[in-house]
């Protein structure tokens, strides 16, 4: 479904040169040139297959059965179409629009160029889809939500019988699958909305998320946004919704998959994007804007949890099939064009993550980005890691919207604080482009919105304990790149901090009050503290006088900018010591009154 189909037949008189097993066929003449491919591919799918099922057999010999049952594809079918520049916005190609050669389609394996008129074959399954990569220069249509539509699904019997509907069928294969594009301009200069985890319950928390986040947004001039994955909190009839008030923000919105928006009543893999496709398409893709490739990766595995055998779970895992069409994907892709891979589960939790390192470790523009973990932090992956590249891998575990999952007291709006396990609140991330060069903006929301940091320091202290005063500074976008410093009332130098693991103060005291209350105040409990990335501590270097003093704090982040932040400290004279006390007179002498 979606796609754009055509009752008249295409003629293909040549296509694209595949990149995987069909060999070029530029300039051959179609009939014979279509069986000879078509005879080869029997043959190679033939040859693949016996080496698999050895392979297979040979593996079962020496380890332990797979968790998950592989499903048996239905016969292949071969899906035509055209991929077309819409000048005139119909969505239908007419005399007045022009077809586009050299375009990438794929069916989530291979990948072929169009032809001269815009043409292209490709294998489908009963249970595939296909997709056009959108180049630069132009953009797919989108629905009423402004989710691209780039994409054509084929389950002629629909999706099975699942607790949230998936895709309706979507009867035979059309005679010709058409994908439009429209042309915009695309500078090098531009920025993308990045949201991790938004995670509504219900559609009460999707108002929390339009009034926290989505009405700052409205009228943005991003490029377009992402949601990395955890869209919804499991009830899949929140997608809609949800879609809807993200739709209002204006831009085209691209979604990536969580292991909180799968249909959990399956047991098999392929089965688990379901509802996820009904709403956006492929759960794997890719697209270029501006000079830059973008990759979207689905690394929700789905095994048989060992400890419950007969239950499944969600795990880290991207899986051959689709490594396979990233490998594709990237060898057509410059090796000196900026590559960025978005996914949700962070690659430092994914099974096959060093499979995915040897298919982008030799490019020297790429960065990667994930969520899940409801904290923020920046990796940089090096030998250490199983990276083998010249230059440390930069992979970015993105801020949440949800925080902590909608948790602890509501405040004056009637939204939780929710502030995240490392102390750092909820928000979302902008990621800024300029030619070659990257940079990513953390934004705060709620009472924090604007701020960068937040300086852990009491408000007053006597002026006997201020030389071994130790305080705490949270840079939200903090990262081992960073540096941190501190002077008290504009003195010189600026004092380094220090950075450390450790819980945030703040965090612990907010969590130790909703220990308290329970949930009195109503609402979702907070998690338990965890150890922050980018946290930094000092201690106060010499004795204050009494009165008020200005604390100020600066940090530069990884790629120069500063930024600054303060608080005041009143230093208040010493309690005096209690005079000892008057010993009391013995029972019966002068004085006693009793």
């Amino acid at each position: 479904m979606w796609g754009f189909r055509f009752a008249a037949p295409c003629r293909v008189e040549k296509f694209g040169s595949e990149t995987t097993l069909a060999p070029a066929c530029f300039g051959a003449k179609p009939g014979t040139q279509r069986l000879g491919v078509r005879f080869l591919t029997v043959v190679c799918l033939t040859i693949l297959q016996t080496l698999v099922v050895g392979a297979l057999s040979a593996q079962q010999a020496t380890a332990p059965p797979a968790p998950v049952a592989q499903p048996t594809h239905p016969a292949q079918q071969v899906a035509r179409g055209r991929v077309f520049h819409d000048k005139d916005g119909d969505l239908r190609m007419t005399a007045t629009d022009a077809p586009l050669a050299g375009i990438r389609v794929s069916n989530g394996s291979q990948i072929v160029l169009t032809g001269a008129g815009g043409e292209y074959e490709l294998p489908i399954t009963d249970d595939g889809a296909v997709f056009v990569i959108k180049p630069r220069g132009f953009m797919n249509p989108v629905n009423e939500d402004k989710l691209p539509r780039f994409f054509y699904l084929h389950k002629p019997n629909g999706s099975p019988k699942l607790t949230y509907s998936g895709v309706a069928p979507t009867g035979p294969l059309p005679q010709s699958i058409d994908f439009p594009l429209l042309e915009q301009p695309e500078p090098e200069t531009f920025e993308v909305i990045l949201l991790g985890d938004p995670q509504p319950r219900d559609t009460t928390e999707v108002d929390y998320i339009a009034h926290d986040v989505v009405r700052g947004l409205i009228g943005s001039g991003a490029a377009f946004g992402v949601t990395l994955g955890d869209i919804v909190f499991d009830d899949l009839s929140v997608f809609k919704p949800l879609n809807q008030t993200i739709g209002l923000i204006g831009v085209p919105w691209y979604n990536v998959i969580g292991n909180h928006d799968v249909n959990t009543d399956v047991t098999i893999r392929h089965l688990i994007n379901e509802t996820f496709e009904s709403h956006y398409g492929p759960s794997y893709y890719s697209f270029d804007y501006g000079q830059v490739h973008f990759v979207v990766v689905d690394n929700i595995g789905w095994r048989e949890n060992p400890e419950t055998p007969g239950q499944f779970r969600a795990v880290g895992e991207i899986g051959p099939d689709q490594l396979a069409f990233i490998r594709n994907d990237l060898a057509l892709i410059p090796p000196d064009q900026f590559v960025v891979l978005m996914m949700h589960i962070p690659l430092t939790s994914t099974l096959d993550t060093l499979e995915l390192f040897r298919l982008i470790e030799s490019r020297p523009l790429c960065i990667s980005i994930a969520a899940h973990t409801h904290n923020h932090t920046h990796h940089f992956f090096d030998q250490a890691a199983g990276w083998n590249g010249a230059q440390p891998h930069h992979h970015i575990v993105n801020v949440t919207v949800s925080g902590n999952w909608w948790s602890g007291k509501r405040d004056e709006r009637g939204i939780p604080h929710t502030t995240m396990s490392d102390g750092g609140p909820n928000g979302y991330s902008l990621l800024h482009f300029d030619g070659d060069q990257y940079r990513l903006d953390f934004m705060a929301t709620g009472s924090e919105a604007g701020q960068q940091m937040r300086i852990n320091l009491p408000s007053t202290v006597t002026a006997d304990k201020t030389s071994s005063l130790t305080f705490q500074v949270n840079v939200f976008n903090g990262s081992a790149r960073s540096t941190v410093e501190y002077r008290i009332d504009g003195a010189e130098p600026w004092l380094p901090a220090d950075q450390v693991q450790a819980i945030d103060p703040h965090y612990q005291e907010l969590y130790d009050d909703d220990q308290r209350l329970g949930l009195a105040y109503g609402g979702n409990r907070m998690g338990k503290p965890a150890l922050s990335s980018h946290l930094w501590q000092a201690t106060l270097p010499a004795a204050l006088a009494e009165g008020v003093h200005l604390v100020e704090v600066r940090t530069r982040d990884m790629h120069g900018r500063e930024y600054f932040g303060q608080r005041s400290l009143r230093v208040m004279s010493a309690a005096p010591e209690p005079a000892p006390a008057a010993p009391e007179p013995a029972a019966g002498t002068p004085g006693d009154s009793r």
